[in-house]
């Protein structure tokens, strides 16, 4: 099977939990302290476009998958994700230390199971042939903490039903039992330092087949003006 090249000198990893499971502000977090340590560090969100679909069509009283269908919806949020993550895949080839990716492929999958549809064919390829993440760390929540955080943005929300729903689909993705695990029902600084302690103890694995792990634990110079993603 012809696979995407993949750059050597990084260390991929990629972050999946349901809404409110606090990955965008953790995420932003590690990269940061990373960077303070003189590591290179970006981060690359690849988000589905649910919540501004959301927000169009409460404008009509409804939610995203009441007005258009949940066939038609995922289709529109496949397009969307698959855009996303194909685009920062081609960014991080051009970067080296630690990557970590908001969101990837898997969170569309988790989102067909929880509507009662089949996982296609297209995602399951392309989950093959991307360069394969180092590291896949799940934040684990508490449905109603997360529906909680959710409430307090102010900008959408989730129900308590569809948040568990969605927890345990991720559950039932293939692979899951080899993700690593976040408990992530505490403060953001706790959450953030969790998730760097496995990012730690990735680079630091004896025998790692990505040289990114020698790469990263060497300070380097971090580029002027570089910014995650957003």
């Amino acid at each position: 099977m012809t696979r995407f090249p993949r750059n050597p000198q990084v260390l991929r990893v990629v972050l999946l939990g349901i809404d409110g499971a606090g990955k965008t502000t953790a995420a932003r977090s590690v990269v940061r302290k990373l960077r303070v340590d003189g590591i290179e560090a970006a981060l690359f969100r690849n988000p589905g476009g649910r919540r501004t679909l959301d927000r169009w069509a409460s404008r009509h009283s409804h939610t995203a998958q009441s007005l258009l269908g949940s066939r038609f919806l995922d289709a529109v949020e496949s397009f969307l994700r698959v855009l996303a993550v194909l685009r920062s895949t081609l960014q991080a080839r051009r970067r080296r230390g630690v990557v970590l990716f908001d969101r990837h492929l898997q969170c569309q999958l988790a989102l067909r199971r929880e509507r009662g549809l089949d996982a296609g064919r297209l995602l399951p390829w392309l989950l093959r042939v991307l360069p394969q993440p180092d590291l896949v760390v799940y934040l684990s929540v508490d449905p109603s903490t997360a529906q909680a955080r959710v409430a307090s943005r102010n900008t959408d929300e989730e129900t308590f039903e569809f948040l568990t729903a969605l927890d345990a689909s991720y559950r039932q993705l293939p692979g899951f039992e080899d993700y690593a695990l976040v408990d992530a029902n505490g403060t953001a600084a706790e959450i953030a330092e969790a998730l760097a302690k496995h990012i730690e103890a990735r680079l630091r694995t004896p025998g790692s087949s990505s040289v990114a792990a020698a790469l990263a634990l060497q300070p380097l110079p971090v580029r002027e003006g570089t910014q995650a993603s957003q």
